[in-house]
């Protein structure tokens, strides 16, 4: 009995040491978002602009009025706008999980200006599919990814294929 609660301080000891060291780290990933890769071009249109890291990151929270705990980001632009993709990583894949979801909750209350059609899986994904502001939008959780894409009409189709192929 003597030694267990010797033992015990050293455990505590222990999980306070690694939760900081912890902390620290997750804090440092959030506080420095890295660039996340994009394609070159989506449906044969070229990147014309794009935006990544801690810029990407801002826009994202900027956009939604809210922080988000972002390890990453990138926002490019192809062609003449015809295409918008945005990609954003979390900590953890069930983080980004619960983004996906919180997003899919907050648009099928209807206060958003995008109106859902459909949703598909491909394998473990489920990819939403949405319309508004004259395009079609998709948008799924891709490891510890968010993927959003925004696409005319017109390109969509290919796009969402292209863009499921490079985030699996």
């Amino acid at each position: 009995m003597k030694r267990i609660f010797p033992i015990g301080l050293i455990g505590l000891g222990i999980l306070l040491i690694f939760g900081t060291l912890g902390w620290l780290y997750f804090d440092n990933l959030v506080n420095h978002p890295v660039a996340v890769p994009l394609p070159d071009q989506i449906a044969g249109l070229q990147m014309t602009d794009y935006t990544t890291g801690a810029q990407a990151a801002a826009q994202f929270e900027n956009l939604h009025n809210k922080q988000f705990p972002l390890t990453s980001g990138a926002i490019g632009i192809y062609g003449d706008s015809e295409i918008t993709l945005w990609a954003a990583g979390a900590p953890l894949n069930f983080m980004a999980a619960r983004m996906v979801n919180a997003m899919e909750e907050k648009i099928a209350k209807g206060n958003s200006p995008f109106t859902p059609l459909e949703q598909f899986t491909e394998g473990a994904r489920t990819i939403y599919v949405l319309e508004g502001m004259g395009q079609m939008h998709y948008y799924f959780q891709s490891k510890n990814m968010i993927v959003w894409l925004a696409a005319d009409p017109a390109v969509a189709d290919i796009a969402i294929q292209q863009i499921l192929e490079a985030y699996p």
